[in-house]
């Protein structure tokens, strides 16, 4: 009897095997796989790529996906047979796991980027506009605005307010913000405002902001002040123009950040008075203003004249990295390539430092070059670090910034004209 019995049960565990395993089989003997499996979490490192130009052709901008954090520090990035070309010249701006471009002169699209399911990078949507996208801020990470502005007329300004989770353009918010009309005259032809940074705190939309004639010359008037235009959000409605006449405008044409707030709420402005970097005249310092926490005016209180600290000069681009510091690039020689946009071209115009915001103190990066770049997406920091990328007449690198030590490391060789923009994105 105990033999049978286990022969019973020998035939019931083989029986039991043999249905679970035709249960997870298909007809051909293979495995049935989840038809739909979970997304695999996945986190790249993405760049605006602006490569060398072919002939007489203008640069063309790729964007580019890199395997790791490692392929920033060492080696060499190249688009090689690989990358997304893109049409012309363009910006880059991130907002949460979006990577946003839109063209200059040769394109009116701004295409997002996001990664997929699967972590490729592909385009997630697109839209059109009527001029030139010039300023973004990524007010959070559901958001950016994007600013359309044009060199001459007297238009009011339109912000594109644009779902960074779908890619797509939701509303148009059409304002003026500081237009003199003028009198119809050439002598007269009035000034409009040109956006440098756009900063969203506790309801309202800090807008800096330099001016040119409202006639195409690129002449930029009234340059013995700073002004930021302060909005109700998202309201848009004008609350205010606020003005300092310690400095002169804030930003520099083609960046973002002229204006940005630190962890506990104070904004930070950097103006550069430089004859190099598009303005026409100059009459005050190159300098840091600031607007406290929980204050919509400058602080009377606050003024660091970078132009006359020891290792300081006139600003040309400044980021903030954290924990009250900030890296900027300082023009070494206003009067090389003055009145000739000379320090968004050439390349022997520029030292890195690091500015203590709170003591009112610029460092000399050790390790970084004399060097230039024309245009500077906000800065990719990761652990404290910034990542920014750097050229010389004959190379490009991307540097790694300890703003704490104020020591850089090289890392990769760009094999192009530079890096317009460092992401990191999930999906």
């Amino acid at each position: 009897m105990k033999t049978i019995k286990w022969i019973q049960s020998a035939m019931l565990v083989v029986a039991i095997a043999m249905i679970a395993t035709s249960c997870s089989s298909d007809d051909n003997g293979g495995t049935i796989t989840d038809p739909d499996p979970d997304p695999v979490a996945v986190s790249k490192y993405v760049v605006g790529f602006e490569a060398f130009p072919v002939g007489d052709a203008s640069p063309v901008d790729y964007i580019l996906e890199l395997p790791s954090l490692e392929s920033l520090t060492t080696g060499e990035i190249s688009v090689e047979g690989q990358g997304i070309p893109l049409r012309g010249w363009r910006f880059f701006h991130g907002a949460g796991n979006t990577v946003f471009t839109a063209g200059y002169s040769d394109d009116d699209k701004c295409i997002a980027y996001q990664l997929d399911e699967n972590g490729d990078l592909v385009e997630k949507a697109n839209f059109a506009f009527q001029s030139t996208l010039d300023n973004y801020a990524a007010i959070d990470d559901n958001t950016l605005i994007a600013v359309e502005l044009t060199y001459g007329g007297l238009s009011d300004k339109r912000f594109h307010i644009v779902n960074a989770e779908t890619g797509l353009l939701e509303e148009i918010k059409e304002h003026p913000i500081d237009i003199d009309m003028g009198d119809g005259t050439a002598t007269n032809p009035g000034s409009i405002p040109w956006v440098t940074g756009m900063v969203l705190r506790d309801g309202k939309l800090f807008v800096s902001y330099h001016k040119w004639l409202a006639d195409g010359s690129f002449i930029t008037p009234d340059v013995d002040r700073a002004y930021v235009a302060v909005y109700s959000y998202p309201a848009f409605e004008l609350e205010k123009i606020i003005e300092d006449d310690r400095t002169s405008p804030i930003g520099v044409n083609g960046h973002s950040t002229g204006i940005e707030q630190t962890e506990n709420g104070d904004i930070y402005s950097f103006s550069t008075s430089a004859l190099s970097a598009g303005f026409t005249a100059a009459s005050k310092p190159s300098g840091i203003l600031r607007i406290k926490n929980g204050e919509t005016e400058f602080d009377s209180d606050y003024f660091f004249n970078v132009e006359e600290a020891v290792n300081g000069g006139k600003i040309f681009w400044m980021d903030y990295v954290g924990n009250g510091k900030a890296i900027a690039r300082i023009i070494l020689d206003d009067t090389n390539g003055a009145g000739e946009w000379g320090a968004f071209f050439k390349k022997d115009v520029f030292k890195m430092v690091v500015i203590d915001l709170v003591n009112q103190t610029v460092t000399d990066v050790a390790g970084v070059p004399t060097h230039g770049h024309r245009y500077t997406s906000p800065m990719f920091v990761e652990d404290g670090k910034a990542y920014i990328s750097s050229s010389t007449d004959t190379e490009t690198y991307v540097y790694i910034v300890d703003p704490e030590t104020a020591t850089a490391t090289q890392g990769a060789k760009v094999l192009g004209l530079g890096l317009k923009g460092i992401f990191k994105i999930s999906n």
